[in-house]
Formats: C-alpha cells, structure tokens, sequence
C-alpha cells in the first residue's frame, strides 16, 4: 500500500478465480452478488433517507464514508473505507488514490458553502450548486465499490437540508452515466440540467 493513502485505505479481495469481492454473504458470483447488492442497499438508502439522524450530519468525507459504511454494512467488511489502488471505470481515470487526501479538502469545500449559503437559492442555483458538489465528488470516487450509489444519497440529503427532494427514479441511468462522463471533461451542464429535472421544491403545496 502507498503510503501517501489514507490510513484506513484497503484493497478488497476478490474470490479466486474470479472478479467478484470477498462479501459477507459468501457470494462468489458476480450477477447474484449485483442482486443481493440492489436489494440490501435499496432498503438501507430508505432507512438512511427517512432517518438522516441515523448517522452524523456533517457534509464531508466523514458523512460519506459513513453513508457508504451504512449502505454496505450487510455486504463488505470494507464497508465505508477509500480505497488504496487507482480506478477506472467505463474509459474515466478517477482521482488516483496517493491523491485522495491531497484533495479532500478541496472537493467538499464546495458542499460547505453549499451548506454555509445563509439564503435558500431557488430551483435553478440550486440544482447548478448541487450538480457542482456531485461532480466533482464523482470524480473523487473514493471508494472500491457503491461510489454512485452512496454519492446519491448524499446529495439527497444536502439537498434536504434546504426543503429540496431529489426525485432520482426519474433519470435513467444512461443519463446518470453520460452526466458523469460530461463532468469529467469538464462540462457540468448535462448534469446541471439532469438535476434540475428531478428536483423538487418541498416548500411548494
């Protein structure tokens, strides 16, 4: 392990043989792992998302691992860890691991003053703040596994704190996935557009 990486950084192992994590469930294949995956994390998204108190509020890396240990809980003993090698996943090259701590601060200074913003911006700022945080945490993808799903969740509930739901059921996943993509060139637009889409104003009858 680089020892530039963060000290509780881990490489998670995987079955011989194959590509599909060491898991609690003893799983060894990929497609049923995936399932089992779906089904636990869905449950526990709804937990988190109707009982934010269930962990500590405070809107930085902490908060995301601890949404990501949540999440994962059921699945991986690494559950809420960054990882320790570099990633790449569907031709982006993420923030190489020996940079993680480099950068943390630098990538949730933007959820800060996201959530330092003493007036409430209405949908369209919004919706640009809030694309703003998710794509640059995006392209910090701190963890092995479950950073989109994670990254969700935690967008979610910044937005709650401002009386906004973020309807996510209502972008397809090609779009999540091409948003990203955009991001990484540099283009937060896309994403800006997507997000706006969903965003709903709870303060509205």
């Amino acid at each position: 392990m680089d020892n530039n990486v963060f000290p509780d950084a881990v490489d998670p192992q995987c079955y011989p043989n194959t590509t599909t994590f060491v898991n609690l469930l003893g799983v060894t294949s990929s497609k049923e792992l995936a399932e089992k995956e779906a089904g636990f994390t869905t449950i526990r998204s709804i937990e988190l998302l109707q009982n934010p108190e269930l962990i500590h509020q405070t809107f930085d890396f902490i908060h995301l691992k601890s949404i990501h240990r949540y999440l994962f809980q059921d699945l991986y003993e690494w559950a809420g860890k960054p990882r320790s090698y570099d990633l790449r996943k569907d031709g982006n090259d993420f923030t190489p691991a020996k940079d993680l701590p480099k950068y943390e601060t630098q990538v949730f200074s933007r959820v800060a003053i996201y959530c330092n913003n003493k007036k409430r911006s209405n949908i369209i700022n919004s919706a640009k703040e809030l694309a703003s945080c998710l794509g640059i945490i995006n392209i910090y993808h701190p963890f092995a596994e479950g950073n989109g799903r994670s990254q969700r969740i935690f967008l979610s509930l910044l937005a709650k704190k401002v009386n906004y739901a973020i309807n996510w059921d209502a972008a397809y996943p090609w779009e999540i996935i091409e948003t990203s993509k955009q991001v990484h060139m540099g283009n937060y637009q896309p994403l800006e557009g997507l997000i706006k889409r969903i965003l709903i104003d709870e303060r509205k009858p």
